[in-house]
């Protein structure tokens, strides 16, 4: 009884693992097929097309990268009089509120919200909905203060939404310290699976791409529209999509 109970087992898991396979060879020559014609078919970036749009970074004891990120704010291409960036210091026990304000003084774009431990530490989604009450942009993306984002990162990301269709934009992850070790060149590979193969091919095939969480976006009245983050759901990326 034993035996045919592992013999099953094993059958399913056989059959699931191969069926998972053929899933991701049906992505990937989906990608390299479609690879030729994006570049075709690429639509000409329309320079005008500025909106406003705010950034959420949601931070609980992040001292050792919220000054990178913030830095690299001030080092964005975008026009700053249409950005603003909102850091949620989450009830940080570290020095991640005070690096911030360091920040914030010298930005008047950088703004702030500092939340005690009652408010705080409740989950991602309730510390974005927390900045989204303050968030003044027609755009509204979310970085992870662990994220070092390339100079013309909005440029890139705001430009999708000159499509009126266009509710959401995701970019890409990619892993900053990839050579380092065996560890983060498997994370990098992950993460190339994930975003160039995997999401991308649920975009070319009609089904549907998922919000990563972060370097992505919304557009304001679509976030109004849901409600914000549900903060009764842990993956409020996957609830979101």
């Amino acid at each position: 009884m034993i035996t045919e109970i592992l013999e099953a087992s094993f059958l399913i898991l056989t059959t699931l693992m191969i069926a998972y396979l053929i899933r991701h060879y049906i992505f990937t020559l989906t990608v390299l097929k479609n690879a030729q014609k994006r570049k075709e078919n690429v639509i000409s970036e329309n320079g005008t097309y500025q909106p406003t749009a705010s950034i959420l970074i949601p931070a609980y004891n992040e001292e050792k990268v919220i000054g990178r990120i913030l830095q690299r704010m001030t080092e964005l291409t975008y026009p700053k009089d249409k950005l603003q960036i909102v850091v949620i210091d989450d009830a940080s026990t570290d020095d991640t509120g005070n690096i911030a304000e360091q920040y914030s003084r010298t930005c008047s774009y950088i703004k702030v919200i500092h939340r005690d431990e009652k408010e705080g530490r409740k989950g991602k989604a309730s510390a974005l909905n927390a900045g989204f009450k303050h968030a003044e942009g027609e755009i509204i993306l979310c970085f992870d203060a662990d994220y070092y984002p390339q100079r013309d990162i909005l440029e890139k990301l705001t430009k999708e939404f000159v499509d009126p269709k266009v509710g959401a934009v995701q970019g890409r992850v990619i892993v900053l310290n990839e050579p380092q070790n065996i560890v983060t060149r498997l994370v990098a590979l992950e993460r190339i699976g994930g975003y160039r193969i995997d999401q991308q091919a649920r975009d070319s095939l009609g089904l549907i791409p998922q919000f990563g969480g972060t370097v992505g976006g919304f557009r304001r009245s679509l976030l109004e529209f849901l409600g914000g983050w549900d903060e009764s759901i842990l993956a409020e990326d996957t609830d979101l999509t």
